[in-house]
């Protein structure tokens, strides 16, 4: 299994091949694939064993990694979880403790998303032009949101401009840490958000009908764990408080009525202040 990394991009190579070596295992009923198949049943001793995988996900279209057919030709999903790390996994604690996120999609659904895009605009933009001497008219907002909140790279003229100039710049990643230290969600933002994060969570764990967690080497059985659950429910969120974990990102916490805990983080994540704001949910 890849090595853990920081780089987003890597991180998502990194699943995609860990998939395809757990879809490999099982199709070629290795040692590894046993184990995985043996974890499985010790996990649902009930149910009929799965015939085989299908690669279905991986991407932003679908909330899954893979999927299991069974004898009958049902077809349910699978997450997957996996850490390098050769540990026992915590089964006190969620799925995706040691993984990425359970949801992450753009910023313009989120009420904070929004607000901060406007406020970012109004604020920092000028600035920004200015630096680096951009020739492109400044946009109404209503245009330049849409680079804003786009998954990929900028459509429009003047955020094209400013990826040619500033993408990777020291300069771009101080303006999202000064802008950052000095954004404040207003209460107003937070419980429509904390209602939004309800929803989209229900949808995002709703799409996922098991999860796989591999800790270790997958190509070793002897060197790896492997723990199956089912379908989870997401609790009722009773609070949400912005937190502060660095200057990088823009971080909030939620409680549950069940006690359990969560994380959001809103950041950019195509080119800093400059597309792709969006909202990771862990």
């Amino acid at each position: 299994m890849p090595k853990m990394t920081t780089d987003p991009h890597q991180r998502a190579k990194d699943e995609a091949m860990n998939i395809a070596l757990i879809h490999q295992h099982i199709t070629n009923n290795t040692p590894s694939g046993q184990k995985i198949r043996e974890a499985f049943c010790s996990a649902f001793p009930s149910e009929p064993m799965f015939t085989k995988t299908v690669v279905s996900g991986a991407n932003r279209s679908t909330h899954h990694d893979l999927q299991i057919q069974f004898p009958n030709g049902e077809e349910k999903t699978v997450e997957f979880k996996g850490s390098y790390h050769f540990k026992p996994i915590d089964t006190q604690k969620p799925p995706w403790t040691n993984g990425v996120q359970f949801y992450n999609g753009t910023g313009s659904k989120f009420t904070v998303g929004q607000s901060y895009a406007l406020r970012f605009y109004k604020t920092m933009l000028d600035e920004i032009i200015q630096h680096f001497q951009i020739e492109t008219p400044k946009p109404p907002f209503e245009e330049w949101v849409k680079d804003a909140f786009r998954q990929g790279k900028p459509l429009t003229p003047f955020v094209r401009e400013l990826r040619e100039k500033g993408y990777g710049s020291d300069y771009l990643s101080d303006c999202r840490k000064k802008f950052n230290k000095q954004f404040t969600a207003s209460d107003m933002d937070l419980m429509m958000t904390m209602d939004e994060v309800q929803t989209i969570a229900e949808a995002a764990l709703s799409c996922k009908d098991y999860w796989l967690q591999i800790h270790g080497d997958i190509d070793d059985p002897d060197k790896f764990y492997v723990q199956w659950t089912g379908k989870l429910a997401m609790p009722q969120i009773q609070e949400i408080e912005q937190i502060t974990k660095s200057d990088c990102d823009v971080n909030f916490g939620f409680v549950c009525v069940d006690g359990s805990q969560f994380t959001c983080k809103l950041r950019w994540g195509y080119g800093q202040c400059i597309t792709n704001i969006r909202v990771d949910i862990k």
